[in-house]
């Protein structure tokens, strides 16, 4: 794991992860939601935000205080990754799984090549 501003990489032999984490409030250690990007060797990338479970409550607790989404009565995301526990070794895990058994296509939005 490496931190190649403004990402921290963690890079496997089966895909490299880039986390976009907050610098002025999220740690490798305790980051809780972040948007993420998994580059796979075929060459393609897939965009994750990756939530955990506390992160998803705290959300909505906050959204029923502000009034958003219909004060918090809901929560969804296209790309959406919930795990158990903070933390990218945490989210390295589920990617690595997802990768593993080729959900990554179904959980993550395909990025459009670049070139």
């Amino acid at each position: 794991m490496h931190n190649d501003d403004p990402y921290t990489i963690v890079s496997e032999s089966t895909f490299v992860a880039r986390f976009l984490l907050d610098p002025d409030t999220d740690t490798v250690d305790t980051v809780a939601g972040v948007d993420a990007f998994i580059d796979l060797p075929d060459g393609s990338t897939w965009a994750l935000t990756i939530f955990t479970i506390d992160e998803v409550g705290r959300l909505l607790t906050r959204w029923k205080e502000t009034g958003e989404l219909a004060n918090g009565s809901y929560f969804w995301a296209v790309d959406q990754l919930i795990v158990p526990e903070p933390g990218v070794p945490a989210m390295s895990a589920a990617i690595r799984e997802l990768v593993r058994n080729g959900d990554i296509t179904s959980a993550g939005i395909r990025c459009e090549d670049q070139a």
